[in-house]
């Protein structure tokens, strides 16, 4: 028997010579862009190769990827822009109407009325106005459920927290410490509501926490 030999003239791999800055990043990529770096990629595959069928697959999935999270960020943007333009028209209805928005501080320099907004009715609180860690008044009180105003005429000029007390135990949870003002203009900045309110302030509309005053 005669020994037949058989040559395959497969076109060796050739390395593509990048500069020092290159960075690959399929990140970047449109579906276009790595459709054109795909199709250039298999000229080059050496069909007798066990592991390029798997490589083909992970490359197609890898494209499908791409495409599906192009796709997405591009309606989510859209979306984003429509959202932004419906809630804008909206909320022109808030223009002249008063709210109570959350706040961390009691501004005396700022001004305004400032409430107790509770979850729930509770008898006998003392609640605290501190100066730092200085008690510079206490009130008992009822707190009913919603809006409790706090007498603040007597406060001198600065920034004060406050704390609630039932008894010997701290009521941490439960109520919101805000300020009552009026929404003078609504903008839109960097994808949020912001309202500009009489006294001054612009607070994101995220900070209401009472309305219907």
């Amino acid at each position: 028997m005669s020994h037949v030999e058989t040559r395959y003239d497969v076109e060796p791999f050739q390395p593509k010579v990048v500069g020092p800055d290159y960075v690959q990043s399929f990140d970047n990529l449109s579906a276009e862009d790595f459709m054109r770096i795909y199709i250039e990629t298999l000229r080059f595959q050496d069909p007798f190769r066990q592991n390029d069928l798997s490589k083909v697959i992970e490359d197609t999935v890898r494209l499908n990827q791409i495409k599906f999270f192009t796709d997405m960020r591009r309606f989510l943007d859209t979306l984003s822009v429509w959202m932004n333009q419906m809630t804008f028209l909206q909320t022109v209805n808030l223009l002249g109407k008063n709210f109570v928005f959350r706040t961390d501080l009691l501004d005396t320099v700022k001004g305004g009325e400032y409430y107790i907004v509770s979850g729930e009715r509770l008898e006998g609180v003392k609640v605290r106005i501190y100066d730092g860690e200085e008690l510079v008044k206490e009130i008992e009180m009822d707190l009913e459920r919603g809006l409790n105003k706090l007498d603040i005429s007597d406060l001198p000029k600065g920034q004060f927290t406050v704390r609630i007390f039932k008894g010997d135990f701290e009521v941490t949870e439960g109520w919101e410490l805000g300020f009552m003002d009026t929404v003078r203009a609504v903008g839109i900045v960097n994808g949020e509501l912001m309202l500009e309110l009489l006294s001054g302030r612009q607070v994101p509309a995220s900070e209401i926490v009472y309305a219907g005053v």
